[in-house]
């Protein structure tokens, strides 16, 4: 279980980070205002405190300024442009209610730039809500904001680093820090990094990008969430709980939107060098985003490159077992590009477009053999290569309608390619060469409209409706070489063609114009989906949501819904085999002897995954503590019809227990019309001749949808920002998360954890973070607590014990306000300060990793340097 689900990011000053200038759902509901003129030092936080919204204002942008008064009903957008009109300073919102006064972008001096240097925006933006298709709406989902200052600031240098830290993420699925086989069935050889959230599967969490698809990685059906350079990312909203309603198949356990800059003035340039202390993992980071503006329109394009060189097994003591040359964490090259770009094509109508691409290298040599055999990979064992190359085109047309409707016709075309290269070394000679190639591809169209319906005592109810076409396809071409012969592994297209419609709304009973007592907000949401995938099946998923406050300062919400996600392409795709097997290996074996008939593989028949969703949640903000905020929910998630192969172990397979996945004394018949029906290889393993009317049994381990998974848990979060004066600033964000989840292959099988185990997620998992800022300087620290989690491979069990680490970071910046050094900083950040080390675990193979590398880094401490200016 676990505290609070949604995390509200508060910013510490304006000279702190680089934000889109936009309403947030606070911004827009209505509230009556009564502020006199007066001193900006006190008419910003009463008119905050009246909006019951968090506003930070550096002494040094509002000394000497006076606000205007603002009386009457209107919206928070509203009151905070009539309080600053005149006096050359705006807001920036930094978080669904917090913002940061700055000074308005038609100022040309230092105080332009924020903190690190870079332009603030120029141009208010669209409204992106995440979880609501309601403009300005609020969801009853609880989300998790991070901007890309915070992960600045906590030292993180991508969005793969980022998803990993957050406590509601397990790093199990794609991580490239994963160990190449053997630890829970992870693996990873392309350097992805896919969410996960809750452990229930890279599958069942959908990443957005700018709120629309882009193509899968691989095989698992994850997004590569570290495709996306973090220099061209302005925030990234995670939901916590169950979305198909309103985003389809795959957002069971949640969603990722990766919010992109769209506006930026100048060019902005860093360069990063950095290594591990221990050896390895040199690391050289090189990233310029500008892009000019205009009268209408803006065009942001953002590149980066990264280079990081491998971790040896001679370079850790806890890998000292491996080979010397043995690859711990694989070195990889990547080059990433992001555009973003808007133009206003009439008073009504604009053009957005959006598009990446990424291209990525990485190596890593795997050998059989352990340390006490001094042999190189490239005499025995393998080296494996991989390189992917992903892009992805959005354009977007938006259009003002009469009576505040807005009309959105919305396209993407997006394709991921991933070529790996597996070779195979006996005694210096390449015995085989393994070639496997995965190629996906995403088309989709959507047209969607948003707007008020009727008049309610809380405020205008809203309506969000749409449909869409959506395509996938996967193409998977794996072929081995073996003596200069090649054969075919696996080769097969899978595609599957979606049509979709939605609605949403939003219908707000009770809000500050009609507020009575013990009830300042009510507000009702619903949201219902239909998706027809072809061939598969025509799901419907509704979900209901309710706000309710009771007093300023607390607000509670539920949410109830459900999700589900179609077997992926691989799934359904991949071929079915069959072997011919003696009978013996299987305990209790065949009373006649005779060979088993085992069968394997894809499942074209195979249906949607299903489950319901639950969460409560709970919002603090006390009026007698300014800038604290205190986060508490609860989650729970029934997943069913999971897709598993029903049978572990294989040679268990004639116990009762799976007595409905296998036929006992087959006839001929029924033997040959499987054998004639695999899309498959069928092999002979008995060493005898094939007789089909000598077969005990048949074995059905193909795909099925049998598997139940439970999840549940609690989730905390705290954030506090404290003006010091001085233009000094305090803030402080805490986060903690406990999971306990289990999972029951079939009916008559008993119910197995998946929470707390080695290679699964802890029970437990934490961050908290600190930072004190003055005008030219500022000071991080973060910590990460990855709970302990019990083996239970080997009698008796043992503990693993938990993982804390300690990062600090600090920022100088240039006092220059003009010349070479003006808009420079230089950031010092070490991770693992303390060198913190996996724990040992045990292991039957001398040459396997002896440590849990899902869940624990073996970098070590690193540290770093960047050079960033603003130009």
């Amino acid at each position: 279980m676990n505290f609070g689900t949604k995390s509200s990011i508060l910013l510490a000053s304006s000279a702190s980070i680089c934000v889109v200038a936009m309403p947030t759902p606070a911004a827009a509901q209505t509230r009556s205002f009564d502020v006199p003129a007066q001193p900006a030092e006190t008419g910003i936080p009463a008119l905050g405190r009246q909006a019951e919204i968090q506003i930070a204002a550096a002494r040094r942008f509002t000394k000497g300024l006076r606000t205007n008064e603002v009386r009457g009903t209107m919206t928070v957008k509203e009151a905070l442009s009539k309080l600053l009109a005149g006096t050359g300073l705006t807001v920036r919102s930094t978080g669904q209610r917090t913002y940061m006064v700055v000074p308005s972008p038609v100022r040309s001096t230092a105080e332009e730039l924020s903190f690190t240097g870079e332009p603030l925006a120029a141009q208010d933006e669209q409204i992106v809500v995440t979880g609501s298709r309601i403009r300005g709406g609020q969801t009853t989902s609880p989300i998790t904001t991070i901007s890309r200052r915070d992960a600045e600031r906590a030292g993180q240098t991508d969005l793969g680093q980022v998803i990993r830290d957050l406590p509601q993420n397990f790093s199990g699925g794609q991580n490239p820090t994963i160990a190449p086989t053997g630890q829970g069935s992870f693996s990873n050889v392309s350097g992805s990094s896919t969410l996960n959230l809750r452990g229930l599967g890279p599958d069942a969490s959908l990443t957005l990008l700018n709120g629309h698809r882009v193509a899968f990685d691989a095989i698992s059906q994850g997004i590569d969430i570290s495709a996306i350079p973090l220099a061209a990312i302005e925030r990234v909203d995670v939901i916590t709980d169950g979305a198909s309603a309103l985003y389809g198949s795959d957002a069971v356990a949640g969603v990722a939107n990766i919010i992109l800059r769209r506006t930026f003035d100048r060019l902005f340039t860093s360069a990063r060098i950095g290594a591990a202390t221990e050896g390895g993992a040199f690391a050289q980071q090189y990233s310029a985003v500008g892009g000019p503006s205009w009268n209408g329109g803006s065009f942001m394009l953002a590149g980066d490159f990264s280079r990081t060189g491998e971790i040896k097994g001679r370079q850790r003591p806890y890998t000292s077992n491996l080979l010397p040359d043995s690859t711990v964490v694989p070195g990889q090259k990547q080059l990433s590009i992001v555009l973003a770009g808007r133009q206003e094509i009439s008073d009504t109508s604009v053009l957005e477009i959006d598009g990446h691409f990424t291209h990525r290298t990485t190596a890593r040599c795997i050998s059989p053999t352990s340390a006490a055999v001094s042999i190189s990979c490239y005499r025995q064992g393998s080296v494996v290569a991989s390189g992917v190359d992903s892009w992805s085109v959005s354009p977007a047309f938006r259009f003002s309608l009469p009576s505040g409707w807005n009309l959105n016709i919305l396209g993407t075309y997006s394709q991921s390619n991933n070529t790996i290269s597996n070779l195979t070394y006996a005694g210096g000679v390449e015995t085989m060469r393994a070639l496997p190639n995965y190629d996906n591809s995403l088309r989709s169209g959507e047209i969607g409209a948003e707007g008020p319906i009727f008049s309610l005592p809380g405020g205008d109810a809203r309506l969000a409706i749409g449909a869409g076409y959506r395509s996938n396809r996967l193409r998977v071409d794996s072929r081995r070489i073996v003596g200069g012969v090649e054969a075919p592994i696996d080769v097969f297209r899978e595609s599957r063609e979606v049509l979709f419609g939605y609605g949403e709304v939003s219908l707000p009973l009770i809000s500050e114009t009609n507020a009575v007592a013990f009830a300042s907000k009510l507000q009702v949401n619903g949201a219902i989906r239909i998706e027809d995938h072809r061939g598969i099946d025509r799901v419907t998923t509704p979900k209901l949501g309710l706000i309710y406050a009771p007093i300023h300062g607390l607000e509670l919400k539920a949410s109830w819904g459900k999700s589900f996600k179609v077997p992926t392409l691989f799934q359904t795709g991949q071929t079915t085999n069959a072997q011919l097997v003696p009978g013996f290996i299987f305990n209790p074996a065949p009373a006649n002897a005779n060979p088993v008939l085992l069968v394997f593989g894809g499942n074209g028949n195979l249906q949607p995954e299903r489950a319901t969703t639950l969460s409560l949640s709970s919002s603090i903000e006390p009026v007698s503590v300014p800038g604290l905020r205190i986060d508490l929910g609860y989650f729970r998630i029934r997943y069913k019809n999971r897709v598993a192969e029903p049978i572990s172990p294989v040679t268990s397979a004639l116990l009762p227990v799976f007595g409905d996945f296998v036929a006992l004394n087959p006839s001929a018949t029924d033997v040959l019309s499987i054998v004639d029906g695999l899309t498959g290889t069928f092999a002979n393993f008995t060493g005898a001749a094939f007789d089909p009317g000598a077969v005990a049994a048949i074995v059905n381990d193909q795909l099925q949808n049998i598997s139940l998974q439970s999840a549940e848990g609690f989730d905390g979060s705290v954030s506090f920002l404290h003006d010091l004066g001085d233009d000094r600033t305090l803030s402080f964000k805490g986060a903690l998360s406990y999971l306990d989840s289990s999972r029951r292959i079939t009916a008559n099988l008993p119910t197995m954890p998946q929470a707390g185990l080695i290679f699964q997620p802890p029970h437990w998992r934490g961050r908290m973070s600190a930072s004190w800022e003055e005008a030219n300087f500022v000071l991080s620290a973060s910590g990460s607590f990855v709970g302990g989690t019990k083996d239970n491979r080997f009698q008796p069990s043992a503990r693993v014990q938990s993982f804390v680490t300690f990062d600090t970071v600090a920022t100088f910046r240039s006092a220059r306000a003009s010349g070479l050094l003006s808009g420079t900083n230089l950031t010092i950040a070490i991770q693992n300060l303390f060198n913190e080390k996996p724990s040992l675990i045990r292991t039957v193979d001398p040459a396997a990793f002896r440590y849990d590398s899902i869940n624990h880094s073996p970098f070590g401490r690193v540290i770093s340097l960047t050079l960033s200016k603003a130009w």
